[in-house]
Formats: C-alpha cells, structure tokens, sequence
C-alpha cells in the first residue's frame, strides 16, 4: 500500500507542472487566435469603410483602467460587432479583465493598435506579437502608425 501511494504521490509531482504548462499555454493560444481574428475584421472593417475604427485616439478596453467596455456593438472596439465579428474577444484566464490587466484598443481611424495587456503568459523570441511599448507584459497587433503606440 505504501508502495502505491508513494508512486502516486511521484506521479501527481510530475502531472500537476505539466498539466499547468499546457494551461498557460492553452490560453497563450487562443490570446494569438483572438489577436488574428481582430486584426482580420479590422483590416475588412477598413476595406468597407476606408478608416479603421476610431476611438478619437484614446485607449478602450474591457479593463477598468480602458473604460470597462463590454463585447457587444457598444463594446472597445467600436462598428465591429456584429458585421465583422459576432462580438468580441475577451481574454481567456477568468481572472481577466481587472483593474489594468484586459484587451484594449486605440485608433485614429488611419491608424490601430489592438492590445492584450498584461496577460500573456509567455514572451518567446521572435513573438509575431512583439509590443515596444511593453515587450515583457502585452502582445499586440497594429498597422505600421500604432506600432509604437
């Protein structure tokens, strides 16, 4: 009997890290899937419309410190809920979105930056996501003029 729960006891110490590791990168995923679908309704908002669209240059999102802006017609990014994306992301660790931690975006209509802030939970090299602005804590997707935003 001892022998048994010896051998699970050293299998739950192996299980629970790998287990967690998949996690994390399970919802790293789907943030790099939510950042593709945005940018993808944006760039055909901006096809049908001529301008991306615009938040007069100031930062929404669905954090608190963006506006704690919802997913819907009304939500951070303005025009693309219903008819480019059925609604919007939101960031798949329950914990999110807080205070300052969520998805936010700004634009001037020539212009956007789509950002998940704070909560990405790996930074690889050569991260198609790569954000100046805060390399170790968002991932982000923009046109050429919001990059450094």
């Amino acid at each position: 009997m001892l022998i048994v729960v010896t051998i699970l006891a050293m299998l739950a110490g192996i299980l629970i890290p790998v287990l967690g590791d998949a996690a994390k990168s399970s919802r790293d995923s789907r943030r790099a899937a939510d950042l593709k679908s945005v940018q993808a309704a944006l760039e055909a908002y901006k096809r049908a419309n001529g301008v991306y669209p615009t938040t007069n240059g100031n930062w929404q999102g669905d954090s608190t410190a963006d506006g704690g802006k919802g997913y819907d017609a009304n939500g951070y990014i303005p025009g693309l809920v219903p008819n480019y994306l059925p609604t919007l992301p939101k960031d798949p660790d329950s914990r999110y979105p807080d205070a300052t931690k969520g998805y936010a975006y700004k634009s001037d209509g020539t212009d956007y930056k789509f950002v998940i802030k704070g909560t990405p939970e790996s930074f690889p090299t050569g991260n198609p996501f790569y954000d100046p602005a805060a390399p170790n804590t968002n991932w982000q997707v923009s046109s050429p003029g919001g990059y450094n935003w």
